[in-house]
């Protein structure tokens, strides 16, 4: 899902699917978008799998957001890029 909820102090699995219609290679990276209502950083473990965990800091609030981007890059020439945003918002403990 592109929506996702989860509670301060929390680590969450995002599973991310890239495929590549030429069967070209591909490099996925995730990242924090500071677009989200949360001020800080979160805790990234995995970031350039598909697969990544994510801790949600302790002193993160109910209702506040934390936007993530999946990036994947493909080996052609020229080398295609495609984003992916995931919105975590915090809930009430």
């Amino acid at each position: 899902p592109t929506y996702v909820m989860a509670s301060a102090g929390e680590t969450i699995r995002l599973n991310g699917k890239v495929t590549d219609p030429d069967h070209d290679a591909t490099s996925v990276k995730w990242w924090q978008f500071r677009a989200g209502t949360f001020p800080g950083e979160v805790l990234i473990a995995n970031a350039n799998a598909d697969q990544c965990r994510v801790t949600i800091p302790k002193d993160a609030g109910a209702g506040q957001t934390i936007h993530l981007i999946l990036e994947a890059t493909d080996s052609g020439k020229p080398a295609l890029t495609r984003y992916q945003r995931v919105i975590i918002t915090v809930r009430d403990r």
